[in-house]
């Protein structure tokens, strides 16, 4: 674990508490409907198993704190004892749920998610926060976009918000922004839980769960500090010659937050946390090996002839100031994110094909790709309370991230590891910075009570410096040193328009237009050139502008809630995957291709059409297409579909809670279903490694009983044991075997819970 640069950190900490402290004077205690109203509505209630979707507080606007129903943007929540009650452990076990969410998956830690169809390379389009916390992805050196996995424990509630919300969350937040909201320290009252329980995978060992969390009062009304912790041992599925369940997944984690109530309008909030997930080996498995012979078990099995492990580390502080007065909230937030990630692949058949060193002698090899991040980020904002027609969201954000990556080559023995005979064939270096500033704000007016109008703005200049350096060039020669200092930049502004009209109590409608965008990159030349090979040295930002009119009802005294949308994108100057080749190798590199839309419609539905009954049901189309060629046709042309996005996606169930005979007990059952449609990993079969990827089903059934503070839960997932590919690893397209990822097996889980 490496050790946080504690100084760097407090001091942007300390610089967005003296902002917000210049507005420390003495006040009454205020009902303000901004963010601290959230901290302390979260902080102060347990949403229960079931709560409406439509009643859950969420603070997607960043200005108030205000339900589902009531928030005029496409929002979907997912409270925490729900994620729980279906036995969510992380990503991968609730976003089939959430129409329009899809993801590149090739397992923990290594994700690009997609919202409303847009996917592409470069830059991840889906903002990924901890509370305040910026953990977005970042897709450099990577295929996929190694978003990070966050464990699901003492969560308060997921937030998905589709569409882009550039303007509040910035850059990355091009297509949507996912939120994870922790549970908050409670001032007044001693309380926590504990949970844990087994996991029966088909094919795979017993596997073990537990969290639990403890909030502690320290000083009534003043001081409180809550301490939570996961652990998981899932035993693995796949095969390879060194071992059997070698997938096999552990994480720890673990996180502590204060809360200090200075004054009755003050608040400091404090958070620290930490996550390690380690596997022996990814989780794909091949249908043959190495030599072109079928590989044949009961258990799934990798044709690998090198240890392939992955680690992956991640810190994560931050310090929130809030202060209300009558007229508005002033939030200051500073936070850092590290995290370390160690992705090992083998390389044997690649060292066969490119310096011909068989693969099964001197070519056994792995290529190792060790990753540091830091993202330094801070915010000051104002949120206005005026009582009046007008309403007023301001303020300035500032973020600084380092990258310092190393990718080598060396050769393994027989038992697949590293020892003193190693040899390297390729050893680099790459360093990035980082800078970005934005100002950002929006405006509100209610001409009349029920219709209000919102103009929103981001302001933002990006600044990007990297250095590769070549160690030791391919095969194994001294390498050509540094190479040039790349440098990209990028400013301008975007905007966003809002008009909601509250119809009456039970419908809520609006029109909305927002503008999304990323910016632009470097290529690493050096990696290219050890191949020969010579590629652009960067590539420009892309944009798009989202058209949405959407409606919100709460019919039938709020028993059924049924929200919808339809939508138009309009992405320009897409950033895309290209090929550069010297004749024999071709190297893929980042540039920018032409234009995309996207044509969709999204519906939820939440019913309790009786007591103790609860029926869901989402459903989400996208046509996501290339509305013109790509700048080199072969690529992508005009009509083809957009990779990795379903035209269909959606999702049922039902659960239903009643009391036990007289004792006390409460019984609950339910199931699940979800469908993904079928997609592909490229624009169009003429492309190389292009896959098609089928539709499937996955159901799942849970059942439980309690009574009081404890509670006892059965969860099945993947009930009739899906095995469709849902990605296809592609370490070199044409020289290894197909890998292919898949969901994970029938899984039972039996855990109990106890709170107090």
């Amino acid at each position: 674990m490496r050790c946080p640069n504690i100084i760097a950190f407090s001091l942007s900490v300390s610089g967005a508490a003296m902002a917000a402290a210049l507005f420390a004077v003495p006040a009454q205690a205020q009902q303000s409907p901004a963010t601290t109203d959230a901290q302390n509505a979260t902080a102060e209630t347990e949403p229960s198993v079931g709560a409406a979707s439509g009643d859950i507080v969420v603070t997607a606007s960043k200005r108030v704190a205000s339900t589902v129903q009531d928030t005029p943007i496409s929002v979907q929540a997912l409270s925490g004892d729900d994620l729980k009650a279906r036995g969510a452990v992380d990503f991968a076990d609730f976003y089939r749920s959430v129409p329009g969410l899809s993801v590149q998956d090739e397992g923990p830690g290594d994700k690009r998610y997609v919202i409303r169809g847009i996917n592409s390379n470069g830059a991840g389009t889906v903002g990924l926060y901890l509370d305040e916390t910026v953990i977005t992805g970042e897709n450099a050196q990577d295929g996929s976009g190694q978003a990070p996995d966050i464990k699901l424990f003492d969560i308060d509630r997921v937030e998905v918000l589709r569409g882009p919300q550039g303007t509040t969350f910035g850059a990355s937040s091009m297509a949507g922004t996912i939120r994870y909201i922790t549970a908050k320290p409670k001032l007044d009252r001693w309380t926590g839980y504990v949970q844990s329980g087994l996991r029966a995978t088909r094919g795979a060992d017993l596997g073990l769960q537990t969290d639990g969390a403890i909030n502690i009062p320290v000083i009534a009304g003043v001081l409180a500090v809550r301490a939570s912790g996961f652990y998981a041992d899932l035993p693995g599925y796949i095969d390879n010659r060194f071992q059997e369940g070698a997938n096999a997944e552990k994480s720890k984690a673990g996180r502590l937050q204060a809360r200090l109530q200075i004054t009755p309008d003050l608040t400091l909030d404090g958070m620290a946390m930490y996550q390690k997930v380690h596997q022996d080996a990814k989780n794909f498995y091949n249908r043959e090996d190495f030599a072109g012979t079928p590989l044949t078990g009961y258990r799934y099995q990798q044709a690998d002839v090198a240890r392939a492990p992955y680690d992956d580390e991640s810190e994560i502080y931050n310090a929130t100031l809030t202060y209300t007065r009558p007229f508005g909230t002033v939030t200051a937030t500073g936070s850092r994110f590290v995290r370390d990630t160690d992705f090992n692949r083998d390389a044997s058949l690649a060292a066969q094909a490119f310096f011909g060193l068989p693969y099964d002698g001197d070519g056994r090899s792995l290529l190792r790709q060790v990753k540091h991040r830091r993202v330094d980020s801070a915010e000051l904002r104002f949120a206005s309370d005026f009582g009046g027609p007008f309403q007023l969201l301001f303020g300035g954000f500032y973020q600084d991230e380092n990258r310092d990556y190393r990718s080598y080559w060396p050769t393994v023995n027989a038992q697949g590891v590293i020892d003193a005979s190693s040899r390297l064939l390729l050893d680099r270096t790459v360093g990035t910075d980082i800078k970005e500033k934005a100002l950002f704000g929006e405006a509100s007016y209610a001409f009349v009570p029920n219709l209000t109008l919102t103009v929103g703005a981001r302001l933002f200049d990006f600044n990007l410096e990297q250095r590769s350096v070549a160690i030791v060039s391919a095969g194994g020669g001294t390498g050509a040193g540094p190479g040039p200092l790349l440098k990209t930049s990028d400013s301008g502004l975007i905007g966003r328009f809002n008009l909601a009209w509250k119809v009456n109590e039970q419908v809520n409608a609006y029109v909305q237009v927002a503008q999304g965008y990323r910016s632009g990159g470097t290529n690493d030349q050096t990696a290219a050139e050890l191949a020969n090979v010579t590629i652009p040295a960067g590539y420009g930002s892309d944009s798009l502008w989202n058209y949405e009119v959407g409606l919100k009802t709460a019919l039938m005294d709020r028993k059924l809630y049924l929200n919808g949308a339809v939508y138009y994108i309009d992405w320009s100057n897409i950033q895309v995957t290209d090929q550069a080749s010297n004749g024999t190798v071709s190297f893929p590199f980042t540039g920018n291709g032409g234009k995309a839309s996207v044509k969709g419609a999204e519906l939820t539905l939440d019913a309790r059409p009786a007591a103790g009954l609860q029926l869901n049901l989402g459903l989400n189309y996208s046509l996501a297409e290339l509305s013109e060629d790509n700048p080199v046709p072969a690529t992508g042309r005009k009509g083809d579909r957009v990779p990795y996005v379903p035209e269909w996606t959606g999702s049922a169930g039902f659960s239903y809670s009643a009391p036990i005979g007289d004792a006390g007990l409460e019984g609950t059952v339910g199931a699940d279903a979800s469908y993904q449609g079928s997609m592909a990993t490229k624009f169009n079969s003429a492309i190389a490694n292009y896959r098609a990827l089928d539709s499937y089903w996955l159901v799942g059934l849970r059942a439980g009983v309690s009574r009081g503070p404890w509670a006892l839960n059965l969860n099945v997932t993947n009930l009739f044991d899906d095995n469709t590919p849902i990605n296809y690893n592609e370490i070199v397209p044409g020289v290894y075997p197909d890998g292919f990822y898949i969901s994970r097996p029938r899984t039972v889980a039996l855990a109990g819970t106890v709170r107090f």
